[in-house]
C-alpha cells in the first residue's frame, strides 16, 4: 500500500474507534465532582463499558504512533522530533487513562468508596496533562509556516497556531473543581477534541498533498 493509503486509512480507523470509546461509555458517566458512591456505582453497574473504552484506546494509541510516525518523514528536524514526541505522549497518557478506567471496573464491588473517588480523580487528570504534548505536536507544525521558506500553507499554519493556543489555555483546567473548566471535562474533551480533530485533518490533508 501507497504512504497515503495508509495515512488515511488510518486515520479513518483511528478517529472511528476514538469516537467509538465515547459512544461505548454512554451517558452518565461519572465527573471528577461526583462523590466516591456515585464513581463506585457507575463502574459496578458498566464494567463492560469502561473496558469497551480501554480497549477502544489500544488501537487508538496504535493509530496515533502510525500517523505520528508517517507525518514525522515529512517535517524537517527538529521539528519532526518535537512533534513525534508530542504525539508518543498524547498516546501514552491516553493508555495510562483507559488503563486505570479498565481497572476499577474488575473488582469494584471490593473498593471502598473514597478509593474509587482517588482513583478515578488521578484518571481525570489525564485532560490538563496531556495538553502539554498536545501543544508541542500543534507548535511544531506551526513552527513551519514562518520564516523566509515556510514548509506548510497559510491556512496550515493558522490552524496550528489556533491549535496551540487553545491547547495551552487549556492547560488552566488542572485547577478546575466542577463544569466546564473541570479536569477531564467540557473543555478538555469536547473543545479540545473537536479542535484537534479538524487540526488532525488539516495535517493529513498536507500531508497527502506531499505524497501525490
Amino acid at each position: 500500500m501507497t504512504f497515503s493509503r495508509i495515512l488515511l486509512i488510518n486515520i479513518l480507523l483511528t478517529g472511528a474507534f476514538y469516537v467509538a470509546g465515547f459512544v461505548a461509555l454512554g451517558d452518565g458517566v461519572p465527573a471528577i465532582e461526583s462523590s466516591g458512591e456515585e464513581v463506585l456505582q457507575w463502574f459496578s453497574n458498566n464494567g463492560i463499558r469502561a473496558q469497551a473504552y480501554a480497549w477502544t484506546g489500544v488501537f487508538v494509541s496504535l493509530g496515533l504512533c502510525i500517523f505520528g510516525g508517517q507525518v514525522a518523514t515529512l517535517l524537517p528536524e527538529p521539528n519532526r522530533l518535537i512533534f513525534f514526541a508530542g504525539v508518543l505522549g498524547f498516546a501514552i497518557t491516553a493508555q495510562v487513562q483507559a488503563w486505570i478506567w479498565a481497572g476499577l471496573a474488575f473488582h469494584p464491588q471490593d473498593l471502598d468508596p473514597a478509593v474509587a473517588r482517588l482513583v478515578f480523580d488521578i484518571a481525570a487528570f489525564w485532560g490538563p496533562l496531556v495538553n502539554g504534548s498536545t501543544t508541542a505536536m500543534a507548535g511544531a507544525v506551526a513552527a513551519l509556516g514562518f520564516g523566509k521558506s515556510p514548509v506548510i500553507p497559510r491556512w496550515l499554519t493558522g490552524l496550528s497556531c489556533l491549535f496551540a493556543l487553545e491547547q495551552a489555555i487549556e492547560t488552566v483546567t488542572v485547577f478546575g473543581q466542577t463544569g466546564f473548566f473541570a479536569p477531564g471535562g467540557t473543555m478538555n474533551v469536547y473543545v479540545g477534541g473537536i479542535l484537534g480533530f479538524i487540526w488532525v485533518g488539516g495535517v493529513v490533508r498536507w500531508a497527502l498533498q506531499q505524497r501525490t
